[in-house]
C-alpha cells in the first residue's frame, strides 16, 4: 500500500532544499511517485533482525562493468572517469 502522507508540495519544497530548482511538474510527479514508493517499501521493510552488517557499505559503478562478459568484470569497482583524472593528478 502507498503512502500517500506526501504532498506534491512537501516534494518541491524538498527539492528546492537540495538545489532541484529546475524540475518540471511532470518531474515532481514523477518524484512524489518514487517517494512514495520508498516510503511504502521501507516501512514493509523487516528491520528487527538487521545489524550493522547487514548496511550496503559500497556504492559500485555498473555502467563500464555490465558492457563486458560476465568472466571478465572487475571484482572491484573502478572510478569513475572524474575520479580517474583526479588521480593522476589531473582535472
Amino acid at each position: 500500500m502507498a503512502d500517500d502522507s506526501l504532498t506534491l508540495e512537501q516534494v518541491r519544497k524538498m527539492a528546492a532544499e537540495i538545489g532541484l530548482t529546475r524540475l518540471t511538474e511532470e518531474h515532481l510527479q514523477q518524484l512524489l511517485r518514487a517517494a512514495q514508493a520508498a516510503r511504502a517499501r521501507r516501512a514493509a521493510l523487516s528491520v528487527a533482525t538487521l545489524d550493522p552488517a547487514d548496511e550496503p557499505a559500497h556504492v559500485f559503478r555498473l555502467s563500464s562493468a555490465l558492457d563486458m562478459p560476465a568472466d571478465a568484470r572487475p571484482l572491484t569497482p573502478s572510478p569513475s572517469p572524474e575520479r580517474r583524472g583526479e588521480m593522476d593528478g589531473g582535472k
